[in-house]
């Protein structure tokens, strides 16, 4: 058999409400060469029935009977992937049409960048668009998860070569982790344009496990600094560069206010 250009990876938990609408987007992309994998992670509702309904020789389906995680269904799909290229989606968003092809040629072009994010619309309980930076770097990550993880593509070959797997370790922030690791050895990017439908809704885990993932993140940061300096008082003077802006006193009318300096 022909080795697809794309693995699309997407796990799935509980899903039968939205999943129908995110293999549709997938299954309907104007670049069509990909396999499409998707996890059934123990799932208690219809998300598997569905799944089978449809007939398209592209989908590989693994049904597990037992629920293990998004981490673990994650690595199961990393394993399994043949492409050159894996492609995240979460199994409530919804991909634009012309996402892989966006994506895949601008691959192509940057043999250099191993991740490839883009731009998202947040829709459902919220509504608004979230465009990252250009290009990522370490320092950028320190700042925050600026890469979306369900519009996310990935070269395979990087993942291969350094063993990459998501750790389960590092509930709720699992990508944001894997991120932490992978800008050592690969360019990250994110393309400007939306391509996503991000679906935010109150089952959202960074809604549902939000101290969670608060505590996840505090130690990915640690990570960063540790990565960037081994010095103790660096990583103190990076950390309050960055979240403790300084606030200066000023006098307006006979009256002391305070000024968060920019």
């Amino acid at each position: 058999m022909k080795t697809p250009k794309i693995s699309v990876i997407m796990p799935a938990y509980n899903a039968e409400k939205y999943i129908a609408e995110a293999i549709e987007s997938i299954l309907n992309q104007t670049f069509s060469d990909f396999e499409f994998i998707i996890i059934n992670d123990g799932s208690t509702d219809k998300t598997a029935d569905i799944v089978r309904s449809y007939d398209d020789k592209r989908i590989r389906f693994i049904d597990n009977s037992v629920n293990q995680g998004i981490s673990t269904a994650s690595n199961l799909g990393l394993e399994l992937a043949n492409g050159e290229y894996i492609a995240r989606m979460d199994s409530d968003d919804i991909s634009h049409s012309n996402r892989f092809e966006k994506q895949v040629a601008y691959m192509d072009a940057h043999p250099e960048c191993g991740v490839l994010s883009a731009s998202y619309h947040m829709f459902g309980d919220a509504d608004r668009i979230t465009v990252h930076p250009e290009y990522v770097g370490a320092l950028d990550l320190l700042v925050g998860c600026y890469v979306a993880h369900p519009v996310t593509m990935i070269r395979k070959s990087v993942i291969d070569e350094y063993n990459f797997v998501y750790d389960k370790d590092f509930v709720c922030a699992e990508d944001y982790e894997l991120w932490s690791r992978m800008v050592r050895v690969t360019k990250i990017h994110n393309l400007p344009d939306v391509l996503l439908e991000y679906r935010w809704h109150k089952t959202n885990i960074s809604v549902s496990h939000a101290e969670i993932q608060a505590n996840n993140v505090k130690r990915i940061r640690q990570k960063i600094l540790d990565y960037l300096t081994h010095d103790r008082n660096m990583q103190h003077k990076v950390h309050d560069a960055i979240f403790n802006k300084p606030i200066r006193k000023i006098k307006l009318f006979g009256l002391t206010i305070a000024k968060i300096e920019s």
